[in-house]
């Protein structure tokens, strides 16, 4: 397959690597206009720290038009910005996958004439250096279908392909809940890691317990106004479940806080509270959340 992937971060380069394995793919990369010089090569790290070194390939005007498959894993305040000039380029036919933090309005993807998927994956890694990254942890990938027509064939060429590179991949025809599910989890793990600049792991100590359960006392109710409910207990049950799983890990959150970077809280909780106002209903943890992490930034800044 031909496949374009956007964006030279952590999971993009992931992504690039394990594809590119394949021999019958044709893997280019486009990185953000700020990099006027890419290397003529990329490194991969795995998880029992071999480095490999292939070559870098960085993706023409041509190769956006004629790929069967894009891959975006950008920042979530990127996407919309990118959008319609994907539109303007992108052949009808192409299968447009979003890999991002946080929840977007689906709306914006509605100037898209392809079929566009989310792709959730739990799958760790960090950029050692520029284009060079390391795979920390095995996880799975949930696709869906968010907006467009899909050709039946042509999506199970795409499911397969990921699962071959980067196992494992399963279908959602409810991508909305395991979207939730990942923003709930978003939601308490990367504010209280950033505002506190603790490991992921820390949180299942007592004194975040209580602003855990109010957090996501917050996030179920909106959740509910969309169509998807959780159970209060389980869902804090699963989230104290994945900060175990991924106890040595630093947030992407924390890890923008300690890189003076912009999060993606807006995105993130953010998301969850401008729901909310449109609901008339106020959060009160976590809109506390978004102020502390915008003062963050701005003392950054």
């Amino acid at each position: 397959m031909n496949i374009v992937i956007i964006g030279q971060g952590a999971i993009g380069l992931l992504w690039y690597h394990k594809l590119s394995k394949q021999a019958s793919n044709q893997v280019s990369l486009q990185c953000s206009a700020r990099i006027t010089q890419a290397p003529k090569h990329s490194l991969f790290t795995d998880r029992e720290n071999h480095t490999t070194s292939q070559p870098l390939t960085l993706a023409t005007a041509s190769d956006l038009q004629t790929a069967d498959v894009i891959l975006v894993c950008l920042k979530s305040y990127n996407i919309a910005p990118l959008l319609p000039s994907l539109a303007k380029i992108v052949s009808t036919s192409t299968s447009v996958i979003f890999c991002h933090n946080g929840m977007i309005n689906p709306q914006q993807f509605l100037v898209l004439n392809q079929p566009c998927y989310t792709l959730l994956t739990t799958h760790a890694s960090k950029i050692i250096e520029p284009f060079h990254t390391k795979h920390t942890g095995l996880g799975h990938n949930d696709i869906g279908l968010i907006c467009g027509d899909a050709e039946r064939t042509q999506q199970e060429k795409v499911i397969q392909c990921l699962a071959e590179a980067l196992p494992t991949v399963s279908f959602s025809e409810n991508i909305n809940t395991k979207q939730w599910l990942k923003l709930a989890i978003n939601c308490v793990i990367n504010p209280i890691t950033a505002i506190n600049n603790i490991a992921n792991g820390a949180i299942v100590h007592t004194q975040f317990q209580q602003q855990i359960a109010m957090i996501l006392k917050e996030v179920v109710l909106i959740a509910e106004h969309d169509g998807v409910l959780f159970d209060h207990q389980q869902l804090i049950a699963r989230v104290l479940t994945v900060a175990k799983n991924t106890a040595d890990n630093c947030s992407s959150m924390r890890s923008d806080i300690l890189q003076q970077r912009r999060t993606e809280i807006d995105d993130i909780n953010g998301y969850v509270v401008n729901l909310a106002k449109r609901l008339n209903i106020t959060l009160v943890e976590n809109e506390r959340l978004v102020r502390e992490i915008k003062a963050l930034e701005y003392n950054n800044e």
